[in-house]
């Protein structure tokens, strides 16, 4: 038996084989992911809740541990969207009906 901290593995023989839907399915569902799979919502109502001005220049670039990374276009919408991080934030977990996003950091790269 192959030992790791806090798991214990066998060697299975070939018709133990779990399919990969099932292992999919449990990454999916145990927490072992830093976000949860329906957290891509956040993609799709990203223009809602911001607008087209703000959508056109920001967008959600990753979520890890409901830490919400913006990308900007430039130094200018870094310093606008920084000022309305927290209506930003509130938007999404409200549009979203829970609490997705516990924080945003913004970073200046291409869209």
């Amino acid at each position: 038996m192959k030992k790791h901290p806090g798991k214990t593995f066998r060697k299975r023989s070939k018709s133990e084989l779990i399919p990969v839907s099932d292992v999919i399915r449990s990454l999916m569902t145990d927490g072992t992911l830093p976000y949860r799979p329906d957290d891509v919502e956040i993609w799709r109502v990203w223009k809602e809740v911001v607008g087209s001005t703000y959508a056109e220049n920001s967008q959600p670039s990753k979520i890890r541990k409901k830490q919400l990374t913006i990308t900007v276009a430039d130094s200018i919408w870094l310093q606008e969207l920084t000022f309305y991080k927290e209506t930003i934030l509130e938007k999404i977990n409200l549009k979203l009906g829970r609490k997705a996003v516990d924080s945003i950091k913004i970073t200046v790269g291409s869209l």
